[in-house]
Order: C-alpha cells, then structure tokens, then sequence
C-alpha cells in the first residue's frame, strides 16, 4: 500500500476533500449516491493515518453523509434518497473494513521486512565477529551460493559468483586431494561433509579453515549442501604457538633434571672409561711379553670395544635428552626405554640404598611414542620416588616398575615406592602446574610428565594407597597406546 508522508498540509487536504463533497451532496440536484465519493477519502486516509486515522475518518464521512440527508430531506421522505444515503454509508463502512485488513496486512508485512532485515545484518554481523562464513551447493548440476563473509574468507571480492573451480585455485596445492575428494562426495550427495584444509592467498597469505555441511533433499528431490566455513587460523596459531611453549618447556625440564643427575651420568661415563683403561693396560702387557699372548689380547680389546660402545650408548642418551627438537612418534620397546632411564639414575639407587624391582611382562607390543619424551617421563617418576623414600631405614627402600598389556591393547606402566605416600589432600593438586609436595619442588616435573603422556594419547593418574593398608608407598600409573603397523 502506498504510503504517503504525513503532513498537516495532507490532513488538511483530505479534511477539505470531505467537505467538499459534503457541499455537492448536500447541494448539488443531481439525483445520484454522491456520498460513495466518500470511499476516496478512506482510501486516501489509510495512506496518511494508521488504524485509528482511518475509523475517525470513516466515522466523520459516515456523520457527514447522514447531515446531508437530513439537510435536503427533512419536509418529505424519499425512498431513492434513503437508498442513496444507505448506499454510500454501506460503501463507506465496507471500503474502510477493507482497507483496515490491507492496512493491516501490509503493516505485517513491513513488520516482517525489518525483521529479515535486522536478521541479516545479526547474521552478517555475527558471521563477521566470528568468521564464519555459509554456503549452499547443489548436487549433481553444482550450483553454489555463498555469503559474504565466505567470500571475504575465500579472498573473493562479494559480487563474484562462487564456483568449485574458484574454491579450488585459492585452496592450497598440499591440500587439494582433501578438498576434491570433498567435492565428489558432495556430487553424489553421499553423506556429511567435516574436512580441515588450508588457503593459500594471492599475497602468500596461508589460512585454516573447517568446512562442515550436511545435505538436504528439496521438495523438487534436488539434493542440496547446507554448511558452514569457519576461518580457524587464529585457533590453528594458538595450538601451534602452545607446542612449541610446551617443547620448550620440556626441554628446559630436561636439561634441569640432567644437571641433577649430574653425579649419576659421571658415574655412568667413568666406569666404561676406567673398563677401557684398565683393558688397554692388560692388552699392553699381553703384547709386550717374550711371547706375546694374542688371545689375551684380542679379549682385551673385545673389551674394550664393549665399554666403549658402553660410554657411547650413555652420552648418546645424555644428548638425545638435552637436544632440543620436535617430538619423533615411531614404534618403541618400552622396556628398552625403562632401562636406559634406570641406567641414568643407577649411582641414584645406589647412594640412597634402593632396591630396585622390574616386573616388565614378556611379549609386549611396541608402545607409540616419542623415546626422549617418555625416557623423561620415566626418569622424572623414577627420581620422584627415590626421593620420597631418603628417609627410609635401610632395606626398606623399594621401587617397583612395572609394565603390562591393560584393556583396549593399552600397554600400562606403573612406578611404585615405599615411601611415607602422598597425603589425600594432594592427589586431586599433584600434576598442577607449580604445585609440589616437596619442600624445594618446583611443581613442574608431573605436569611435564601429564602433557607427554596425554600428547601421546594415554592417560596418568595416582592410585590412592588404601587407610587400612599395612604398606604406604605411592604408585603413579600411566598408559600409552601400543603401535600400529601400517
């Protein structure tokens, strides 16, 4: 309905309309309804009034055509003109019930427009703020629809019409098998879609980006792509910018705990090389004989060559641990790893008086990990527990380590102590980040220890010594998943 301005200059005009054709109806001799004129001014007052403009308009019409009547007909009465008069006041009364219902319908409608409208801008605005961006893509003919922020994520202008093609030359070119795939699956409208791919700008700029949609089947049976595309660069530059703080932060740990070990890799270094020394000597003397023995000799450099494969087995490990690199996830016997880090912290065992107990089962899988992470991991729990125990009396110090295939195909290690245990208080604390129990703990070797074992995909935990039972001690366990084969 067309809507005019409301001015007192139009309310003035219509109020004169009226009058008007009250004087002709009221003065005019011609014998015909002159008062279904009236209909324009209702009809003229629905664009200038809302609902109640228009009922006091209709009324003054209706109150105007009845004074005339009663101006020009009071000496005698006329049938034709009381059907006149009912006439214009029938055509008045039904004009302004219909134009209230297309007022009103129309009003509606407006109401409706502002409200798509203020939609689209929430959801513009929404899609900007969170960078996520929708679109629609049609099976088999491949028709596609996209919003703005889509084509702002894409790096197309707003006013190109989006294509595979063009989704494709901004996709990058490592990822373009995932993102093709995804558009075969589509075509043959089989099933979600969930794929993460990266972008690669025309200024070199490189983005992530989650892709999810699902179909949908219209009522012309056409099958048809709803989904989201979600700019998660910033999210993707957070994890990386959180690995690299979390390898750091192990690293840092590793070379923090090498200088506690400090005494133990001396020891571990000087036994093969004092074994070298003493072997050469021998071998000198089997050689500088009248008649030298050559099979004394040969052992003796057997022996040699054994503690010096020895020595070169330990600083292998000591660099390995003070290395800084990224994690190398490969098949690892986890017993051969148990052992290493036992050999590290022996001259530990040994100055504290600690016996030491290995129940590590026969014919275990290969564990998946990284072996300088999890030799860290072993080392840590290991000095942790030789320290619980210092105040131990002699021959009670007892550390367990044990490995065991658990459920799922798990393969479940534990450390175990005879110490004085850990208080109830604590457990829920322990892998904290700046908690310990200790008196100069930094409270960062168990929490190290946690985020190796959950990057890996296991699980840690503390198993709570029972108050009834007769030992004490403290057990902390963890899994790891065992290694697949390709």
């Amino acid at each position: 309905m067309l809507r005019v301005p409301r001015t007192p200059w139009m309310s003035a005009l219509l109020i004169l309309l009226m009058l008007l054709i009250f004087v002709i109806d009221t003065f005019s001799p011609l014998d015909m309804a002159i008062a279904v004129m009236y209909v324009v001014v209702v009809l003229i007052s629905a664009s200038i009034w809302q609902r109640r403009g228009v009922l006091l308009a209709t009324a003054g019409c209706m109150a105007l055509t009845v004074m005339s009547y009663l101006l020009t007909h009071t000496e005698a009465f006329s049938g034709a003109a009381s059907g006149r008069m009912l006439v214009g006041l029938l055509a008045t009364a039904i004009t302004c019930l219909l134009v209230l219902r297309g007022q009103a319908a129309t009003n509606e409608l407006l109401a409706r427009e502002d409200a798509l409208r203020r939609s689209e801008a929430f959801l513009a605005g929404t899609q900007r703020i969170s960078k996520s961006g929708s679109f629609s893509f049609k099976s088999p003919g491949g028709a596609m629809y996209w919003s703005d922020e889509a084509a702002r994520i894409y790096g197309y202008p707003l006013d190109v019409e989006p294509t595979m093609e063009r989704v494709l030359a901004h996709t990058a070119p490592e990822d373009r098998h995932i993102v093709q795939a995804a558009i075969d699956q589509s075509l043959r409208c089989d099933g979600e879609v969930d794929i993460r791919h990266r972008l690669l700008m025309p200024d070199g700029e490189l983005k992530y980006v989650h892709v999810l949609s699902r179909p949908r089947h219209t009522k012309e049976g056409e099958c048809e792509y709803l989904g989201a595309l979600t700019d998660v660069t910033a999210s993707v530059l957070a994890e990386q910018a959180l690995h690299r703080s979390q390898v750091q932060l192990a690293h840092a740990t590793r070379v923090t705990m090498l200088g506690e070990l400090a005494a133990s890799i001396a020891h571990e270094v000087n036994q093969p090389l004092a074994a070298i020394s003493t072997n050469g000597e021998a071998c000198l003397r089997w050689m500088n004989r009248a008649v030298p023995d050559l099979d004394e000799a040969k052992a003796s450099v057997t022996s040699i060559l054994a503690s010096s494969a020895r020595a070169t087995g330990v600083i292998k490990r000591i660099r390995a641990l003070a290395r800084r690199s990224d994690p190398q996830y490969m098949a690892l016997d986890l017993k051969a790893v148990v052992e290493e880090s036992v050999d590290l912290v022996r001259r530990e065992l040994n100055n504290q008086h600690v016996a030491l107990m290995l129940g590590l089962a026969p014919d275990l899988p290969p564990a998946h990990g990284d072996r300088v992470q999890l030799q860290q991991v072993f080392i840590n729990l290991l000095m942790n527990a030789i320290q619980a125990m210092a105040a131990c009396r002699p021959g009670q110090a007892v550390l367990t380590v044990q490995i065991q295939l658990a459920a799922e195909g798990m393969l479940q290690a534990s450390v175990s102590d005879s110490g004085p245990g850990i208080p109830a208080s604590a457990v829920p604390r322990l892998f904290e980040a700046f908690y310990s129990t200790k008196e100069d703990g930094m409270g960062m070797g168990l929490p190290i220890c946690r985020s190796i074992i959950e990057n890996h995909g296991g699980r840690i935990w503390v198993k709570e010594t029972a108050p009834d039972s007769p030992v004490a001690g403290a057990t902390i366990l963890f899994t790891l998943p065992a290694h697949e084969s390709d």
